[in-house]
């Protein structure tokens, strides 16, 4: 397709379909007895109704792809996998720690135990709009996250900004 173009009130691309401008924002939800979580209603629109992985590949958060940015992933790391034999055990934590989830027709996905202790989720998940993906937080962690400085990140912010 082509280029993106924002016209009052969305982004519109070359065809005249509206498109998102990525999976922006910051949204604090609740989780309930049964590891359900609802998706943030803008998240929701964004990804359809349609499946998603749910993964943990940093020590810190989880991800959560839309099919298509899934995809893209699936192939590299099939790519990885017939190039770099010897990072099958690296691949295998990877897919380990990874699930389907489909939002039921409440927009609510359930977060498995194992995932939710992995990074610490108790009874509030903290969703961040990542562009190409939704990251989710202990609340805390990400608040932590965000209190640690990095030197390099005001020459990578002029990068991207300017």
């Amino acid at each position: 397709m082509g280029d993106t173009v924002y016209y009052c009130g969305g982004y519109w691309d070359e065809m005249g379909y509206k498109t998102m401008p990525g999976l922006l924002g910051r949204h604090e939800y609740q989780i309930d007895a049964k590891g359900r979580v609802s998706l943030p209603s803008a998240f929701r629109r964004a990804v359809s109704n349609n499946p998603l992985v749910l993964l943990q590949w940093q020590d810190s958060h989880l991800d959560l792809f839309p099919d298509e940015t899934w995809r893209e992933i699936r192939k590299n790391l099939l790519s990885h996998r017939k190039a770099r034999r010897d990072r099958g055990a690296y691949l295998r934590r990877i897919t380990a720690a990874a699930t389907d989830v489909e939002p039921d027709k409440h927009g609510r996905i359930r977060i498995p135990d194992w995932l939710r202790d992995r990074i610490g989720l108790t009874d509030t998940v903290l969703f961040i709009g990542a562009l190409d993906r939704i990251e989710l937080w202990h609340p805390d962690r990400f608040q932590a996250h965000l209190d640690e400085t990095d030197a390099g990140d005001d020459d990578f912010a002029a990068q991207i900004f300017g």
